[in-house]
């Protein structure tokens, strides 16, 4: 009797003991808490974009559901008008059998038509399993201008300089949306200035593509004239494609060139003087460059003993195109002798100068001449005397 009782109070415990030890093997069993896929799931990282009429947008899906199931895939909710499809691996696809440990990575295409509105639209794919379904909804936002697609932005928007040089901007183009784009490039300047844009480190390309959220650095060299003022100039930069346009202004600012030519209004460059007496001659300073010239001095290096002025001496400014006249008095040696003789004169401002040699040729004074006719005819005086005075003798 005692040992009946006491097999009926042991059996409890024994049958506790196996259920808490079998738990505790079945929690600690490698792999039971990764509970295989009990129904359809469709998911994306990107539910909505924002596109123009035309374009072409695409949504990556990846599809999850049991092993060995069948899934339907459809396309509902499509606005009027436009179309829609789903691929995988490559095929446009409507029906996937799941495989176990495969990722089954779908891609939703949707074609925007032309006639699509200002908007949001709204596309939905479903999956139909055996025993499940699963929808996901992707947004359109279609406006007249694609936002947060494409963008163009100068590392140095302005640069300055003489315009003998050629201008070069770096430009990145940033693809903001969900598709790669090949754009078209374009700058304009004023007539005249030879532009161009092109990838950085392409001489000749005047195309670029850019992948889905990647982006170009591009290179625009602006060569304006030499002959351009000193001024502000526009310079536009677009790239068009897919749909998409982006635009950049730049600024080209001309500080101007400078260079002058010193030159005789008559392009004389030889002078008749005398030795001991001044000779006026006049000079001509010519602004060739673009830029104004201030405080331009003339200087001049003649033989030893003479003597060169200017007047004026400084000009205050000369304007782009504009010519300012400068009598230069030449004053030989009083005892320069018949010859040539190089003058050098010279015009100068800070950033550049000019000179003109010139030949001056002394011609003997005339009172000089005088001089020689009075001791002739005194020496004749005095002949004709002599022989006055001997010949009655």
């Amino acid at each position: 009797m005692r040992k009946k009782v006491k097999e009926s109070h042991m059996r409890p415990a024994k049958l506790v003991g196996v259920l808490t030890a079998s738990l505790i093997l079945l929690l600690a069993t490698p792999g039971v808490a990764q509970e295989a896929p009990t129904g359809v799931s469709l998911a994306s990282p990107y539910l909505g974009v924002t596109a123009t009429a035309g374009d072409d947008v695409s949504f990556p899906i990846v599809l999850d559901a049991p092993s060995g199931e069948e899934i339907d895939l459809v396309v509902t909710d499509l606005p009027e008008g436009w179309e829609a499809r789903i691929r995988g691996g490559g095929f446009v696809v409507d029906r996937v059998l799941v495989a176990e440990g495969v990722t089954h990575d779908l891609e939703l295409e949707v074609v925007v038509p032309l006639t699509a509105g200002d908007g949001s639209y709204e596309v939905v794919v479903e999956a139909v399993g055996t025993g499940s379904t699963d929808s996901l909804a992707f947004t359109v936002e279609v406006g007249a201008i694609a936002t947060g697609g494409v963008s163009l932005d100068a590392e140095f928007p302005i640069l300055s300089g003489p315009s003998d040089v050629t201008f070069s901007f770096t430009v990145g183009l940033q693809n903001d949306t969900a598709e790669e784009v090949q754009f078209g490039l374009q700058a304009t300047g004023l007539e005249g200035w030879q532009v161009s844009a092109r990838p950085s480190g392409e001489a000749r390309a005047s195309t670029v593509t850019v992948g889905a959220g990647d982006s170009e650095r591009l290179t625009v060299s602006v060569d304006p004239p030499d002959t351009t003022p000193a001024g502000t100039y526009p310079i536009l930069v677009q790239a068009a494609g897919g749909g998409q346009v982006a635009e950049t202004e730049l600024t080209v600012e001309i500080t101007g060139n400078f260079a002058l030519a010193l030159v005789t209004p008559d392009e004389r460059l030889n002078v008749d003087v005398t030795a001991g007496r001044p000779t006026e001659m006049t000079l001509t300073v010519f602004n060739e460059g673009t830029a104004p010239l201030t405080e331009v001095r003339l200087t001049g290096i003649p033989p030893s003993g003479w003597e060169i002025l200017f007047a004026p001496e400084v000009i205050d400014v000369i304007e782009p195109g504009a010519a300012v006249d400068v009598v230069a008095t030449i004053t030989p040696s009083g005892e320069a002798i018949n010859g040539d003789y190089l003058v050098t004169v010279r015009a100068s401002v800070a950033e550049t100068n000019d000179t003109v040699d010139i030949r001056a040729t002394v011609e003997t004074s005339p009172i000089w001449g005088l001089v020689g006719i009075g001791v002739i005819v005194v020496a004749l005086g005095v002949l004709v005397a002599v022989f006055r005075r001997f010949g009655r003798r």
